[in-house]
C-alpha cells in the first residue's frame, strides 16, 4: 500500500515503510515472532542445514531487521537457532556460483554477507543471541554483530575456512581482534580451533553461559531487563560504542557529547529524572 499524504514511499500492512531492499511478506528461512511485549525473537530456521544462511535468509534477516528498526513496539530483539546449531555459516552449496565470479563481481556479491551484519550492528535496538549449538564460520560473524552473545553449555565456536584455503572474511578479523585480542584472534582464524562455551566466555566472546535447557529463560529474562531501559539512549550508547572502536579518543570524546546533548532534551530523560526524584521506576516511552 502506499500512504496519500507521501505518495513516494511503500508502506507495509501497518504504516510502516517497506524500505529500498527486497519485502518478504512470508520469511521461509527465519521466523519472526513477539513472543512478549517488547521483544521480537528471530530464529534462523534452516534446522537440516544448521541454519546455514543462503541469498533468501540473506534477505529475510535483512528485511526482518529493518522492520524492527520501524517498529516502536520492538525494544530488543533475539535471534536465535532452530535445532541443534545456531549457525554454521554461509551454505556452502551457494559457493560454487559465488566462487567462479571474477574478482571484481565476487567482492560485489559477497557483499550482501557485510550489508546484512552491517545492518545488525547499526540498528538501534539491542539484539542478543541466544547461542544455543554450533556456531561456525559466518555464524560467529553473525553473533559478533549482534549486542550481547548467551551461549548454552555445549555450544562452541569455530572458524574452520582456513582448512578450505581461505579465511572468514566477513566481520572476524575486523570485529573479533577488538573483543578477544591478537592472539586468540589468530588462535581461531589461523589454527581454526575450536572455542567451548566457557572458554569463550572466559576471553570475552560471550557474555553468559547458561545449562542448556535454560538458554532461552536466561536469555529472556536478560532481554527483559533491556526493555525496561531507555530506548533512545540504548540505541545512542550502541551506536557511540560502535564509532569509539575505530576514533581517536578525543573525537570519542566529541561523539559522546553529542550523543547526550540530544539525550538531555527527551521525554525519557525527563521521566527518568524524576523517577529517581520520587524513588520509583521510570517508564520509558522513547520519545
Amino acid at each position: 500500500m502506499t500512504d496519500k499524504t507521501h505518495p513516494t514511499v511503500a508502506l507495509d500492512a501497518n504504516g510502516k515503510p517497506t524500505g529500498f531492499l527486497q519485502h518478504v511478506e512470508a520469511p521461509r528461512a527465519i521466523t519472526v515472532a513477539q513472543p512478549e511485549d517488547g521483544i521480537m525473537l528471530i530464529t534462523l530456521n534452516r534446522p537440516d542445514k544448521l541454519n546455514a544462511f543462503d541469498e533468501q535468509m540473506i534477505r529475510e534477516m535483512r528485511s526482518a531487521i529493518w522492520q524492527a528498526n520501524f517498529d516502536d513496539k520492538v525494544r530488543v530483539i533475539v535471534l536465535t537457532g532452530a535445532g541443534r546449531a545456531f549457525c554454521s555459516g554461509r551454505d556452502i552449496n551457494g559457493l560454487d556460483y559465488e566462487n567462479n565470479l571474477n574478482t571484481a563481481q565476487y567482492r560485489a556479491y559477497v557483499r550482501a554477507n557485510h550489508e546484512m551484519f552491517d545492518d545488525m550492528e547499526a540498528c538501534e535496538k539491542p539484539i542478543v543471541a541466544a547461542i544455543n549449538g554450533t556456531c561456525a564460520g559466518g555464524g560467529v560473524e553473525m553473533s559478533i554483530a549482534c549486542d550481547f552473545r548467551m551461549v548454552a553449555e555445549g555450544a562452541y565456536f569455530l572458524l574452520p575456512e582456513i582448512q578450505l584455503g581461505v579465511i572468514p572474511a566477513s566481520g572476524a578479523a575486523s570485529r573479533l581482534i577488538q573483543m578477544i585480542g591478537i592472539g586468540r584472534l589468530k588462535e581461531m582464524m589461523i589454527a581454526a580451533l575450536p572455542v567451548d562455551a566457557q572458554e569463550a566466555y572466559r576471553i570475552g566472546l560471550v557474555n553468559r553461559v547458561f545449562p542448556a535447557d535454560k538458554l532461552m529463560e536466561g536469555t529472556m529474562a536478560f532481554a527483559r531487563q533491556l526493555c525496561t531501559r531507555a530506548p533512545q539512549a540504548m540505541g545512542m550508547a550502541k551506536q557511540i560504542i560502535n564509532m569509539c572502536q575505530n576514533v581517536d579518543t578525543e573525537t570519542g570524546r566529541m561523539l559522546e557529547r553529542l550523543g547526550q546533548s540530544v539525550l538531555i532534551r527527551t521525554e525519557d530523560n525527563k521521566e527518568g529524572m524524576k523517577a529517581f526524584g520520587e524513588k520509583r521506576k521510570p517508564k520509558f516511552t522513547g520519545r
